[in-house]
């Protein structure tokens, strides 16, 4: 009779468990897709003109690169906004208190390669590849030195130098094909690289070369919380391990808590568990949060100090164009949905000139020589005119707004 009860009780709390599992993960993938959606969608409207964030203002690896300049001289890279820099610094308090959290819940990047990791999955029928273990072990060593040298590189020569070649910035370009397969030509090709790593090595980008993840892999160390195994109760299913996207090995992790650097903290490993105590995350062995739990504190203290900046009005990822804009609405000014695209040229409106198209082709249309366009825009006589004005914009580390300005000035 007794082990009867016993049974139905440990169905119960299975059947409880199982439910609150796929809520967790829904809650997980509900936020990373809606972060994925945004991210794109920001990027393209800002690429294609409009009033939105860019890529670059949206990824706190820039506020990384950028922090000796504002150290040192009290300014950020071109591109990098005060948006930003809060940003990385809401990444990096939640790297020291829930390790590599942002990495497994938050990233937008992060959260396509999962996608097209489960795509490949599907297709390959639940198969999962594994590079072999003593070149993963080197090759996991490879987004330290991305990190240190991107780094090195932004301070000494005072821009964001890995912008060309980072495949989240090409993702955020998707819009401009020009720009694709001429300033972020190597970033594109990473990132068809990654894309097509992850449908057969999940997080393939993550695990590999990601220098913002190496960071939080760094500051995570000083963080209390992680997953903790419980080897009595531990039946060895291997489920886990099964289903970590980073293939850490749950099962052998020493002193009974993983504390391997390649953890993302998705909790994934958690909700996976079938046996009751045996796998859970928190600060110690009395603290533990539900996956549910942890991830809305996750997500709580990442946005606590945007909300907190945007409050007192020091929260800006829009280019200063667009920031002048939403002031003189705010503030009454004006009437129309776009005040600088009406500025206009014989004509020829602001909003006209696209990203995409090229120096002669706006000299053409503005019906004005090339050469009194260079000087407008402060480009030299040689520059090519067979390149966009995006290009050109890159260039001299301004935006496509920022040119678009100068010419209707």
């Amino acid at each position: 009779m007794e082990q009867k009860k016993e049974t139905s009780d440990n169905k119960k709390f299975y059947d409880k468990e199982k439910r609150l599992s796929f809520i967790s993960r829904l809650l997980r993938w509900l936020i990373l897709g809606s972060l994925l959606l945004f991210v794109l969608s920001s990027s393209i409207l800002h690429t294609l003109g409009y009033a939105a964030p860019s890529i670059h203002g949206l990824c706190p690896y820039g506020g990384l690169a950028s922090s000796l300049s504002i150290i040192v001289y009290g300014t950020f890279f071109k591109k990098i906004l005060i948006g930003t820099f809060i940003i990385f610094i809401s990444t990096m308090v939640l790297a020291m208190v829930f390790r590599r959290s942002f990495c497994g819940q938050l990233c937008a990047f992060g959260a396509l390669q999962e996608f097209f990791g489960n795509l490949g999955r599907k297709i390959f029928k639940g198969r999962k590849f594994v590079v072999p273990t003593k070149i993963d072990r080197i090759f996991r060593y490879l987004k330290y030195l991305v990190l240190i040298f991107t780094v090195a590189m932004s301070w000494m020569t005072g821009i964001l130098w890995i912008t060309p070649y980072c495949p989240y910035n090409a993702l955020g370009h998707m819009a401009d094909l020009q720009s694709l397969i001429s300033v972020y030509l190597i970033g594109f090709i990473l990132l068809i690289i990654t894309l097509v790593g992850s449908f057969f090595y999940e997080r393939f980008f993550c695990k590999y070369l990601c220098p913002a993840g190496a960071f939080y892999a760094i500051i995570g160390k000083i963080s209390p919380f992680a997953i903790r195994i419980n080897k009595e109760k531990c039946i060895n299913c291997g489920l886990c391990n099964e289903i970590c996207p980073v293939n850490v090995n749950i099962m052998d992790a020493k002193k009974e808590k993983i504390t391997d650097p390649e953890c993302i903290n998705c909790n994934e490993c958690v909700n996976a568990c079938p046996k009751e105590g045996a796998l859970n995350a928190g600060f110690s062995k009395k603290t533990v949060l539900h996956p549910i739990l942890a991830t809305i504190l996750v997500l709580s203290l990442f946005f606590t100090p945007v909300i907190a900046a945007k409050a007192t009005d020091t929260f800006q990822i829009l280019p200063n164009k667009f920031e002048r804009e939403s002031k003189s609405h705010e503030n009454g000014e004006g009437n129309c949905l776009n005040c600088n695209d009406q500025k206009e040229i014989d004509s020829v409106h602001m909003k006209d000139i696209k990203g995409s198209m090229t120096m002669s082709e706006i000299s053409s249309l503005l019906d004005l020589p090339i050469k009194k366009l260079y000087i407008k825009i402060g480009l030299p006589e040689n520059y090519p005119e067979n390149n966009t004005i995006r290009q050109a914009a890159d260039s001299i580390g301004a935006t496509v707004s920022d040119l678009k300005n100068k010419i209707f000035e």
